[in-house]
């Protein structure tokens, strides 16, 4: 059926709450006719529910119980509702709930709904545009500019839905065929009318025949955005630092531009200059308002193109990595005159492995979130050039999926993936061999430092913003987590030889293997051992001071060892865990000894076995040096939740002091670091986070500059005195209290507040306390 000949009706309920199979009732209903490609007319009605309407749902929705008192009851718009359902599609935003709601009402009525196909916008938006951060339906129409001026009303909600549902189904229909085919195939365990609307969109395109746009290509079945050629950077020495305060200001006036000339972002740049000249590392604070990151970027650039050297820039998270290249880098280039090659990088792990995706395709399916990250990772690589998964919105399930198709290299030749030419890793890697910038975040930087192998190209200079984190960043590569939910995931992947998993897969492939059976035993056993361990930990936190907290110290290992009960328990895990990974690797030996023999499914399995192999090792060594403390400034804490239950238990090791370590394998390897944040000093002076860092400040060049900001006549400091000590203190009494004073400040400043929370259970209840209090 072509599109111009179907119907849909786009549905959307306000109702009295989510329980419908107990008390609660439809309060308005909206209905949307949709053909072809026009929105209609909207059928929408009021319906008393003869039930009060809570003062939550009034709130919510602006549907008071004057609304509702003059209106029809369901019974009465029952007939009329089951009359428009008729030859249409049914369509919602959450259509399980719409559908499950108005089922009930209408069976209620005694008017059962007509067998109708349903379709949910929630479900293909999150198929068709895999990298949006929220598929609410208000952040839909504010993405897509669809225009929502009355959310939570019904009338308001069907039109926006059927607005968004042709957006939808107009990418759809763009994508290319071989796209379409790969998404129809997948789809069929859906329980909705997508895998119909998919068949329907093949046969339809099968007839069109349209050649490939340009930008993208076909390789093996899958379609692919086509790569930018990486070029190399051009070295000159007409590349010249602007040195003088004239030469800068000229700098930000050219190209038609009119940017604010700063003095400290001057001087900023003239200290970082300095020290790359001397061959030193320095340390800058650069005040709020300064411009700090063009202050930066200016002589990074100038130094890339004299020396044909990346130069490194790292900050805190990949969100600021993102933000630098999508939103300074451009500035810079206009500022400098000159294109800017420019590398952002991550770890291995953030790339797609294509071959192991082309495999995992094969695989037939059900489970709901994997088939939906199947079909959103199909339109995402029409999109992509860079393979970098934190560009899609995964579920928690789809994460779980990543980590089989995920990026760790090869253990097999390389030569026998048949996507290497493609391969995203490769790509990324060697741009950023060309590049004159590389972006990375510290967690990467201090990856390529002290990991096993090297990520990075060769580079000289480094700067490092936020650096007030560094240190901390460091710390957590010294931190191990072991819980009881890791070391399950990580046994119910691996399986037994009785079900299907990893193990009854590997036998398929070694059904002599003895080591097979070894391996299942440990397995078993490990099992049992993993519960043993966390029944002590369990005992442990009821018996000591921790049955108080959620969180305490088992062992600090400059003062004393691990309790023996634990000791023990947790040895025999390890001892247990080193087996299984002994015999995975003779495995893996033996495969790589034969892999002559493997067809492309079997080599791709292979990979997934090794990366899985990977992450077991990992824990295993975390948990050595937890309980061997081969580090020599090591805490270890017990965790868990309030309730103490042995599925929320964790160990965590911490190490406390890292300086050393980041001065004889960083700073001494590197000919200049700059270190730069708004807040490095206390009262002045640079001397705690150079012991932190391990530097001398002596050698150092250092720099404090000021934010030009008068903060003493346009800030506030604001100290209740009054407030109870927040971890002795009920978090319900706790957030009303706080809740008072935020409501006071709101009033005086007129609501122009942005409260910030590091707690998500403190977030709505504070919410919800100051609504009540203004």
């Amino acid at each position: 059926m072509k599109r111009k000949e179907k119907r849909y009706l786009v549905v959307d309920l306000e109702t009295t709450g989510n329980q419908a199979n107990r008390h609660d009732r439809i309060i308005q209903f909206a209905a949307t006719l949709v053909e072809g490609s026009k929105r209609l007319e909207t059928y929408s009605t009021f319906i008393n529910p003869e039930r009060e309407i809570p003062p939550f749902i009034q709130q919510l929705t602006g549907i008071k119980p004057s609304d509702c008192y003059d209106a029809p009851i369901f019974t009465d718009v029952a007939p009329i509702i089951q009359n428009l359902l008729e030859d249409c599609i049914f369509v919602a935003h959450n259509v399980s709930f719409d559908w499950t709601f108005l089922a009930r009402e209408m069976q209620r009525a005694g008017y059962p709904l007509p067998k109708t196909k349903k379709l949910d916008t929630v479900e293909l938006a999150r198929i068709i545009y895999p990298g949006i951060d929220s598929y609410k339906l208000q952040d839909l129409s504010d993405e897509f500019k669809l225009g929502h001026d009355r959310p939570h009303q019904a009338d308001s909600d069907a039109e926006v839905t059927a607005d968004l549902l042709l957006l939808l189904l107009d990418k759809l229909e763009n994508l290319p065929l071989p796209v379409i085919r790969k998404m129809a195939t997948i789809s069929q365990s859906l329980k909705n009318y997508l895998p119909e609307l998919l068949f329907e969109l093949e046969m339809q395109k099968d007839r069109e025949l349209k050649a490939l746009p340009d930008e993208l290509m076909e390789y093996r079945g899958l379609v692919i955005r086509k790569k930018p050629t990486i070029s190399e950077p051009a070295e000159s020495s007409s590349y010249v630092f602007p040195k003088t305060a004239q030469a800068k200001a000229a700098l930000f006036e050219q190209n038609g531009l009119s940017l604010t000339k700063r003095t400290g972002q001057f001087e900023m740049m003239d200290v970082i200059q300095q020290a790359i000249e001397q061959k030193r590392h320095a340390l800058i604070e650069a005040g709020t308002g300064i411009g700090k990151s063009l202050g930066y970027f200016i002589p990074a650039v100038y130094h890339a193109k004299q020396s044909g050297m990346p130069v490194v820039i790292s900050t805190y998270t990949t969100l600021l990595q993102n933000q630098l290249v999508e939103k300074d880098i451009p500035l810079l280039e206009k500022i400098v005159g000159f294109p800017v090659a420019v590398s952002l990088l991550k770890g291995r792990d953030h790339y797609l492995n294509l071959f192991k995706f082309e495999q995992l395709l094969e695989e037939n399916e059900s489970q709901y979130d994997v088939v939906v990250t199947k079909l959103k990772l199909l339109v995402w690589l029409t999109e992509t050039t860079t393979g970098d998964i934190s560009e899609v919105n995964l579920s928690s399930g789809g994460e779980l999926f990543w980590n089989r198709m995920k990026h760790t290299g090869w253990y097999l030749s390389a030569q026998h993936d048949p996507w290497l030419d493609y391969d995203f890793y490769r790509y990324n890697y060697e741009q950023s061999r060309h590049a004159d910038l590389l972006i990375v975040n510290h967690a990467l930087l201090l990856a390529d430092h002290f990991g096993k192998q090297a990520i990075l190209p060769d580079y000289e200079v480094a700067v490092i913003d936020e650096a007030h984190h560094f240190a901390d960043s460091a710390r957590d590569r010294g931190t191990f987590i072991l819980s009881y939910r890791k070391i399950k995931y990580f046994l119910n992947q691996l399986g037994s030889l009785e079900k299907y998993s990893l193990l009854a897969k590997m036998a398929m492939l070694f059904p002599q293997a003895e080591m097979l059976y070894d391996l299942d035993v440990a397995g078993f056993k490990l099992g049992e051992a993993s519960e043993e361990l966390f029944v002590v930990l369990q005992d442990y936190a009821k018996q000591t001071k921790l049955y108080q907290l959620e969180r305490g110290l088992i062992s600090n290992s400059e003062r004393e060892p691990l309790p023996d009960d634990i000791f023990y328990a947790a040895e025999k895990v390890y001892k247990l865990l080193r087996e299984a990974a002994l015999q995975m690797d003779a495995l893996l030996a033996k495969a790589k000894a034969e892999e002559t023999n493997w067809d492309e499914a079997e080599s791709a399995f292979l990979e997934e076995i090794y990366a899985f192999l990977l992450d077991w090792q990992e824990m295993t060594d975390d948990l050595a040096q937890m309980i061997y403390q081969k580090i020599p400034v090591q805490a270890l804490s017990l965790e868990s939740d309030s309730k103490r239950s042995i599925t929320s238990m964790r160990i965590k090791s911490v190490r406390l002091d890292n300086s050393e370590q980041l001065k004889q394998t960083f700073f001494d390897q590197k000919k200049t670091v700059i270190l730069t944040s708004a807040t490095l000093t206390i009262t002045g002076d640079f001397r705690f986070i150079c012991q932190n860092l391990g530097l001398e400040e002596s050698e150092l060049i250092t720099r404090q500059i000021e934010s030009p900001f008068d903060y003493e006549n346009q800030a506030r400091v604001l100290i209740p005195t009054d407030m109870p000590p927040i971890k002795d203190t009920p978090v319900d009494m706790y957030t009303l209290q706080l809740a008072r004073y935020l409501a006071k400040i709101a009033k005086r400043t007129d609501g122009r507040m942005l409260v910030l929370f590091t707690s998500f259970e403190m977030l709505p209840k504070n919410l919800l306390s100051s609504e009540k209090q203004s």
